[in-house]
């Protein structure tokens, strides 16, 4: 504790007298502390230097004066400094004296901070920090501070003066201090290490400073010289290329060492290396040109700013062997030697308008080779596409016309089947737009939309069931049966089979509508769909057949396997013949589980076993519990056929626990167990193939690991041996972020078993060198009776047990026998029968006999 500090205004460099006391939480002196405190200064910039450091306490206390030296104004009022004490080894016995401020002492000196260097007002030097290194010629700015005597700054209005011992420097510079303060701008101009001196100019008793040495070495690059490349250069072969980094007149600067750029006029990316480092002012080594072209230069530039540069020669780069195709799209323009060989923005296009690509015979770095005429087959992501399945290239390329009709992004691709085997090419994507509304289409089951064929569609209409309704599809389109959204039109659909059931002119909704129909004539009926808002608008009609057949299930389920306890979808529904879905069958469906392998039933559990199908079919999300795999059998109440799905393997889930286990659960002195780490789901899968690590906690038991993963039933197994006297052991099994902990005790009696057990160990034993302990258990606490009798019943010793004391107490009981008789002789070699009987509340509790063999 520190005594109040009542001259609340301080100077840096003047004693202040203060006392400090050790004491107790209730504040009185500990009077027989007398260590070493560590006293500082505690300002709002941090840490300041006090002197002493380091006082040592008498009877409990020290008193004396304390100078601090760092200065801080920043709380005028209240005071933002304390003295702060605290004992080195014990950092949390510590105390904190009242605020105080710290005023600077009188201006006495001015400070040269140089870059590099950091003011740090109080401590012996001022600053922190070196010299950074300077270039010769290379102006850089110092700061000039007004301090007192421990380094705080002061305000003055002084006229300053710079100096140096660099006779090439621009020195001296003056300069007017503004508060305190003023920044002054320096150059040196001789290499080597050289220093900096300030000085008043207003007042000779004010002391100046000179810097530490400043290293000054020579100024930086003016510009790069490359040696002449030769021409011409074949892309992709390596050539010899010579850079210097040179000052204004082309002499090599000895001492460069830093990196350049280098770049070609042919793109970015277009040579390699593409970033050098100088050794001695020189880089030379090999380049590989990767653009071609008649004019091809290159650049080196550094990292300056501006950058210096310079540039080479300029010569010719001949295109490497054929090595591929490329195909260009409106927008773009070839930049050989670049990653993709093309630059420039892909223009959409109009689907059904035609445009022009260009297809290029070209080398590894994408220049055209102009000696090429190979033929380039021809394909696109829009299986409508109208272009050429083949070209042939005249002088390397081709203009080729092309017509895109599927709207999205679609691509194209080149591949050169002259010579098999050269790299194939895909196009940028290329947006293409659809057309205006000009033409409905009408799909039925079974049909899709095709833009750019015919007729607009793909695939067969399925046949459908007299009498069943089943929906069609009417779409807005393009000319090319691309769909176009936004349209409202009112559609009607017709049909040929004059008994048919058909709805009512209908309006489509963003370009769409389905539609019920019911045909009741057999055989092939017309279905047309026209435009009622604007008949001008071309119908669209599409062919079904009826037919008259009988109904059946049909059950799926995806995907292919699925996880314990994670959902799958089973999609049950009731078709024809051929395969139509029977909307008007909403029957109630019960499903059950078999083994797709033994067609035994499964053995887990299906989420859902009933439901109702609604227009004909449902999609239902199954999950089931246990690993194999299964096939889903349904049926309903309609009478209609069973199905029978396909096959989904259910594997293992996430691991949720770990079964461990011994075998046997306890083990006898120096044997072996069987411990078993099983990994389990949540459903008790076992789960294959992970890592299980085992750990002994506790014991002096030997755990040895044998599998490293899980077997295909989820389980690890490890050897223990246990020591050779009674403990328990913890072993843990870790798989992942779960574990599971197993006690394991080693014991010479089984600890499982019921009163009435008796064992003795050693057995044969030696006396007298060595005894046996008899060890029983007792179902109750009892009165017991010992005797020890020859193979021909003779007596050799009995010792009785009260009820509850040592040897009658429930549970484990043992006794020493050391092999003597009563009389206390050692017995002879032979077999004794051990006879024990117990009793408990007036009865007979146990009779318990074990023989007993001894070898002397």
């Amino acid at each position: 504790m520190f005594s109040t500090v009542n001259q609340k205004n301080q100077y840096a460099g003047t004693p202040m007298s203060i006392t400090v006391r050790a004491v107790n939480p209730s504040g009185s002196t500990v009077a027989g502390f007398s260590g070493q405190v560590h006293l500082k200064e505690i300002t709002s910039y941090g840490d300041g230097r006090v002197s002493p450091e380091f006082v040592t306490f008498s009877n409990g206390q020290w008193s004396g004066n304390i100078t601090m030296y760092r200065a801080d104004e920043t709380s005028i009022n209240r005071g933002n400094v304390n003295l702060y004490a605290l004992i080195d080894n014990a950092p949390s016995k510590n105390g904190t004296s009242d605020p105080f401020t710290v005023h600077p002492a009188p201006f006495s000196r001015v400070q040269l901070v140089v870059p590099g260097e950091t003011v740090l007002p109080g401590s012996v030097a001022g600053k922190t920090g070196s010299p950074a290194t300077q270039s010769a010629g290379q102006a850089f700015t110092v700061n000039v501070w007004a301090t007192d005597a421990y380094w705080n700054p002061v305000p003055s209005a002084d006229n300053v003066r710079i100096t140096s011992n660099d006779p090439a420097a621009n020195t001296p510079v003056t300069g007017v201090l503004s508060n305190g303060f003023r920044q002054l701008s320096v150059s040196l101009g001789t290499v080597g290490t050289q220093t900096l001196t300030v000085s008043d100019l207003s007042s000779g008793s004010i002391q100046g400073m000179t810097s530490p040495g400043i290293q000054v070495i020579p100024a930086g690059v003016n510009k790069f010289v490359i040696a002449t490349i030769a021409s011409p250069q074949t892309a992709g072969v390596p050539t010899a290329v010579t850079i210097r980094a040179t000052d204004a007149n082309g002499n090599t600067i000895p001492n460069y060492a830093g990196d350049a750029i280098v770049q070609a006029n042919t793109g970015a990316g277009s040579i390699a290396p593409e970033f050098v480092t100088f050794t001695a002012g020189v880089w030379s080594g090999s380049m590989v040109f990767k653009g071609s072209g008649g004019a091809v230069s290159i650049t080196a530039s550094d990292f300056s700013s501006p950058p210096h540069t310079g540039t080479s020669n300029s010569f010719t780069v001949n295109p490497g062997p054929l090595a591929g195709v490329q195909v260009l799209v409106p927008g773009e323009s070839p930049r050989g030697g670049t990653t993709d060989g093309r630059e420039g923005t892909v223009t959409t296009q109009q689907a059904g308008t035609a445009f022009t690509i260009t297809v290029r015979g070209v080398d590894q770095f994408w220049n055209l080779v102009p000696s090429v005429n190979d033929s380039v087959a021809l394909s696109s992501s829009d299986q409508f596409a109208g272009m050429p399945a083949h070209i042939r290239l005249t002088n390397g390329q081709a203009l080729v016309q092309t017509t895109l009709y599927l709207v999205g992004s679609q691509r194209i691709y080149g591949n050169d089947i002259t010579n098999l085997g050269l790299r194939p090419d895909t196009s940028s994507a290329i947006p293409v737009n659809g057309g205006p509304f000009a033409r409905l289409l009408i799909l039925a089951p079974g049909e899709t939309a095709a833009p750019g064929m015919p007729n607009g569609r793909a695939g067969a209409a399925t046949d459908q069931s007299i009498n069943y309704s089943f929906n069609v599809t009417v779409l807005a389109t393009d000319n090319w049966y691309n769909p176009v959204t936004g349209v409202t039109h009112t559609v009607r659909i017709t049909s040929d089979d004059p008994l048919a059931t058909l709805p009512p002119a209908t309006p489509l909704v963003n370009g769409r509508v389905d539609v019920p129909v019911k045909l009741a004539r057999g055989g092939y009926n017309q279905i047309t769909a026209s435009d009622v808002t604007q008949p001008a608008i071309p119908s669209s009609s599409t062919q079904v057949r009826a037919i008259s057949s009988g109904f059946h299930l049909e059950a799926s389920v995806s995907p292919g396997s699925a996880r314990a306890g994670e959902p799958f979808t089973l999609n049950v529904r009731v078709t024809n013949d051929a395969g139509s879905v029977i909307q008007e069958i909403n029957s109630f469906v019960t499903v059950r589980v078999q083994n797709a392998s033994t067609q035994q039933a499964g053995r887990g559990t299906l989420l859902t076993t009933q439901f109702q199908l609604l227009q004909g079919q449902r999609n239902v999300s199954e999950t089931y519990t246990f690993v194999e795999p299964i096939v889903v059998i349904a049926t309903d109440d309609a009478g209609n056929a069973p199905a029978t799905s396909n096959v989904i393997t259910i594997t293992p889930g996430q691991p949720s626990a770990i079964q461990l286990t011994s075998a046997p659960s306890w083990v006898g002195g120096n044997k072996h167990a069987t411990v078993r780490a099983r990994l389990v789901d949540a459903y008790d899968n076992g789960v294959p193939d992970q890592a299980m690590a085992f750990q002994l906690l506790s014991g002096t038991g030997t755990l040895t690991p044998i599998d490293p993963l899980t077997q295909p039933d989820g389980a690890a197994t490890a050897d223990f041996l246990s020591p050779r006297q009674p403990e328990h052991d913890q072993i843990r099994a870790i798989s992942g972020s779960l574990q599971s902990d197993l006690d394991l005790e080693t014991a010479f009696v089984d600890p499982n078993a019921a009163g009435g057990h008796v064992t003795n160990y050693p057995n044969p034993f030696h006396p007298p060198q060595q005894s046996t302990i008899i060890a029983y258990k007792l179902a109750d606490n009892a009165s017991v009776t010992l005797r020890i009798f020859t193979m021909s019943g003779d007596l050799v010793l009995r010792k009785t047990f009260d009820n509850g004391g040592p040897g009658g107490i429930q549970g484990l009981n043992e006794y020493t026998w050391d092999g003597k008789n009563g009389k206390g002789d050692v017995v002879a070699s032979g077999g004794y029968i051990a006879l024990i009987e117990a009793e408990a509340k007036g009865a007979t509790l146990h009779v318990i006999r074990r023989k007993i063999a001894v070898v002397r």
